[in-house]
């Protein structure tokens, strides 16, 4: 999805939830000012977007957390391990050595955030009048949160996983085969009908079967599909 914000920015989401409103992720935050622009086009009063939800620390989902924490005084939320990286990793943590000059620019600097709020894996959590639960999913990040909005049987997957099965394996530190062929099962069974990925295209219906596909590929003996594959520069 491109054009709704800072290119490299992940795609950033506003969930609402009674008379507020939930942010999921928060972008590279080399152009907060287009996000703010555009929720004041969509007639969204600033002050009624109280939580934002980070799936996990990397640049394009959470580089803007400090920034939107600072101008909305939004409450950030995320993992115990994404919290000590957003608050404190370094660049090779970060896997901005990895992608600095090849994904983000050469100068681009990561804005540390300490998060407000920190979640176990299961814990279930109301925000407004949505109940979500947090699943963490150890494998694209070393604490990477899916949320999952109950009511609604929907997935905010971030880079876990996307459309068709497709996986964010990635060759940086953190991420890992084995962590996701340890953990992707937590995603089993939960009748996800709409997946909201973090990049790529977003699904309406019968998310599970995607999700599924991902838990079948990682029980193959091969590398399974994944993202950077067939996108090398997202």
């Amino acid at each position: 999805m491109r054009g709704l914000s800072h290119e490299l920015d992940c795609i950033i989401y506003l969930l609402r939830s009674g008379e507020n409103y939930i942010m999921v992720d928060a972008g590279v935050g080399l152009d907060n000012e287009l996000i703010l622009r555009n929720i004041d086009e969509e007639g969204i009063e600033r002050d009624r977007i109280k939580y934002l939800l980070i799936t996990h620390s990397h640049s394009d989902h959470a580089g803007g957390a400090r920034f939107f924490q600072e101008e909305l005084g939004l409450e950030v939320i995320t993992t115990e391990a994404e919290a000590r990286l957003m608050e404190s990793g370094s660049d090779e943590e970060l896997g901005l050595l990895a992608t600095r000059g090849i994904v983000y620019p050469s100068d681009y600097q990561y804005k540390h955030c300490k998060p407000d709020r920190v979640l176990v894996d299961g814990e279930e959590i109301r925000l407004g009048d949505k109940v979500i639960k947090v699943i963490e999913v150890p494998s694209h990040s070393p604490g990477s949160a899916c949320f999952l909005v109950k009511d609604e049987r929907a997935l905010f997957s971030g880079d876990v996983v996307f459309h068709n099965g497709t996986i964010g394996l990635g060759n940086w530190p953190g991420c890992s085969l084995a962590a996701y062929r340890e953990n992707i099962h937590k995603l089993g069974g939960l009748g996800v009908e709409k997946l909201f990925p973090g990049h790529f295209l977003v699904v309406l219906r019968d998310g599970q079967k995607h999700i599924d596909m991902a838990i079948e590929n990682l029980k193959k003996p091969w590398v399974p599909p994944a993202w950077q594959h067939l996108h090398p520069h997202y």
